[in-house]
């Protein structure tokens, strides 16, 4: 009888963890404007695509037009602006559509040997002396530095 009783207990406790969500009634004030850089320099494309979402959820909760938003790509984080894989060219698009600057390594080019033309969507006024300097030089400017 025990072991039926614990065996219901973690039936119940199964059913409860899988609630579907309900939308909160948030107040909260509003995020105002906002300059941000974001440091993409890893060659995972998981974690690439992770950070791409992460951008196009903060454009979302800002507004496009109350955000200033740039995205660093150096070191591995090129292999973003390599890919193929379409999660990753989409999700690219779709922040160049809102607005957001993707702004390339011009260091990691050539450590790498790469012609920048090559590159999904990239011009040549895209390309930044060094990925590093860049953010340093954005935070001097007001922006704020994240690095997922």
């Amino acid at each position: 009888m025990k072991k039926l009783i614990a065996l219901f207990g973690l039936w119940a406790l199964a059913l409860s963890a899988q609630a579907q969500y309900q939308e909160p009634k948030i107040t909260h004030e509003g995020y105002g404007n906002q300059k941000v850089v974001y440091q993409l320099n890893d060659s995972n494309p998981d974690f690439q695509l992770q950070i791409l979402r992460n951008v196009n959820n903060h454009v979302r909760a800002i507004g496009a037009d109350k955000i200033d938003l740039k995205i660093v790509v150096f070191a591995g984080g090129m292999a973003a602006l390599e890919t193929s894989k379409p999660e990753t060219v989409a999700a690219l698009e779709n922040l160049r559509a809102q607005g957001v600057e993707i702004k390339v390594c011009n260091n990691t080019l050539r450590a790498r040997n790469v012609d920048w033309r090559s590159l999904k969507d990239v011009e040549e006024t895209d390309i930044v002396p060094a990925g590093v300097a860049e953010i340093a030089h954005l935070q001097a400017k007001g922006y704020q530095y994240l690095r997922p």
